[in-house]
């Protein structure tokens, strides 16, 4: 309590003195589709390097780190309504509409699994997941991944459940499929570049079969001319859609929330994949996909003996230096986890989860770059997560125990609480329902959604106008369990010049949220009072 209070006091501390947080929003409707598929030419491709990706996110980011003293900046591919337009990146879907279980498990499935007959055309390219390419029955590719030998089942089950959440929190994600074949029914094809010997390599190297037949992830290759991997930091050069620089993105900034509630710590650039897309002799633009979600929920601590994935990256110096002091015997709770019973679940868990606190293996500049309100913005999409949902997902899934599949949608829904609790926490989670001549009215989405909720819970309200001027009179509504219902009049909007900034700063007891919602209104101009800005 007295670190939390300190946190509050200073943050309260900042935000009094801060002018960062002064914005005016122009008298424009909120964007909500980015014009971001021009027609370009093909920029040039990106060539992953593993050995220098590693250098660059374990050693020199962490160096310049030391020395960079400038604020990490608000996300810049947000509208004035604190949200993230439909984009070549990002696709709204859970959080702004219904998705039934149904069209969750269905996803972005268009074309369908691979249609028998199927032979094996090629060596899988990249990563090091033992693995083949298969052309089906109308030459349509698709890259076939395996399950490790001591866990069957623990990174099929996961890549289906964790590519249709990622699919729900608006990422473009390939069309994955469990497949099940038996080793006869894929045949070399004459033309392949790949031997009989290397084929039986891959078969002896994953998880036996199950009466004869073999369990995978088929994943269709993605349509386009694929140009590498997203950069975590900058902007594809070329791409002149890319204006935003990486690290800044607020959709990669997310996967802090999206990457903690899945246990996504196989978060690395490699995963992902920058395709150039067109119609035959058209120009076309770069659409943005994330991939590879097969070591998530404890499969990657499984299958790299990590217990603590997700609580450590594989690599920090501030980690290796904080052991010092008690030369490296202080227990964390990670060591305390033991893995399930199930060999398809692994350690995946929610009694030791620390949202907060969570961690990629490996070091993602935008991660790292995350603020309050992108992982609030982050935690509202979870949310929508729910049980009808994950059932669906893990039914699909085909879990080899049924009291494996039960057990990942209860961790699923703990972690999911753990952080609305948290992150809702560090902001003011305040959120606009509609506004008129006389009254702003808003809903507390931590009534809504927090299991912590404090039936004392207050609203401190202040009017401003577009600098720091008060003018109004603050106000302390209290909770009724209902909306919260923000008077107006004619005097305060002539005292601000038609534009007033309206603080709402939450109240938990005795104890005020880090920091407040902005509500930006106008009005003037021969129109009624209107939102034009959201600020968490």
């Amino acid at each position: 309590m007295m670190k939390k209070c300190i946190i509050v006091c200073l943050s309260l501390l900042f935000f009094c003195g801060c002018a960062t947080r002064n914005f005016r929003f122009a008298d424009k409707a909120p964007i909500w589709q980015l014009n971001d598929q021009v027609p370009i030419p093909m920029p040039k491709g990106t060539k992953y390097i593993r050995m220098d990706y590693y250098y660059k996110v374990l050693v020199r980011q962490p160096a310049v780190k030391v020395f960079n003293y400038a604020p990490i900046s608000r996300s810049k591919d947000v509208n004035s309504y604190d949200h993230i337009p439909a984009s070549s990146w990002y696709t709204p879907r859970l959080g702004y509409k219904e998705i039934t279980p149904e069209e969750l498990l269905q996803a972005s499935n268009v074309v369908g699994p691979p249609d028998p007959p199927v032979r094996v055309v090629r060596a899988k390219e990249s990563g090091a997941n033992p693995g083949f390419i298969i052309a089906d029955s109308k030459d349509r590719l698709y890259l076939i991944k395996f399950d490790p030998p001591d866990y069957p089942a623990i990174e099929t089950t996961t890549a289906l459940i964790c590519n249709r959440l990622f699919w729900g929190f608006g990422y473009n994600v390939p069309e994955d499929y469990t497949f099940y074949f038996q080793s006869d029914e894929v045949p070399i094809d004459s033309t392949a570049n790949i031997t009989e010997e290397q084929v039986k390599l891959v078969f002896s190297s994953i998880a036996p079969p199950v009466d004869g037949v073999y369990r995978a992830t088929a994943s269709l290759y993605l349509q386009g001319n694929l140009l590498g991997p997203i950069n975590d930091t900058g902007t594809r050069k070329g791409d002149t859609n890319d204006t935003f620089p990486h690290e800044d993105r607020r959709v990669l900034r997310a996967l802090k929330v999206f990457g903690a509630f899945t246990n996504q710590t196989d978060i690395r650039i490699d995963n992902s994949m920058d395709v150039y897309v067109s119609e035959p002799g058209e120009l076309g633009y770069v659409k943005h996909y994330l991939l590879d979600f097969g070591e998530a929920m404890g499969a990657h601590g499984a299958k790299h003996n990590r217990i603590s994935d997700g609580f450590t990256h594989i690599f920090s110096f501030g980690e290796m230096f904080s052991n010092i002091p008690t030369l490296g015997l202080r227990a964390a709770n990670w060591e305390y986890i033991e893995p399930t019973p199930w060999k398809s679940v692994g350690a995946f868990e929610a009694e030791y989860f620390d949202p907060e606190g969570w961690k990629e293996t490996y070091p993602f500049a935008p991660i790292r770059r995350s603020q309050a309100d992108d992982n609030y913005w982050a935690a509202k999409i979870v949310a929508a997560v729910n049980r009808e949902h994950l059932e669906k997902l893990v039914e699909a899934a085909n879990y080899p125990e049924a009291a494996a599949g039960a057990y990942v949608v209860e961790t699923l829904l703990q972690r999911r609480q753990k952080i609305i609790d948290a992150y809702f926490d560090n902001v003011s989670p305040i959120e606009y329902l509609s506004v008129n001549d006389d009254a702003l009215v808003l809903e507390d989405y931590g009534q809504r959604f927090m299991s912590n909720f404090p039936e004392n819970s207050r609203y401190q309200v202040k009017f401003f106008n577009d600098g720091k001027k008060t003018v109004e009179k603050e106000l302390m509504l209290e909770n009724n369990g209902s909306n919260i219902v923000v008077p107006l009049t004619p005097e305060m909007f002539a005292k601000a010049d038609n534009y007033i900034r309206v603080e709402v700063l939450a109240w938990r007891g005795n104890m005020p949220a880090p920091r407040p919602a902005e509500f930006h209104l106008r009005a003037g101009s021969g129109k009624p009072v209107r939102l034009v800005g959201i600020v968490h």
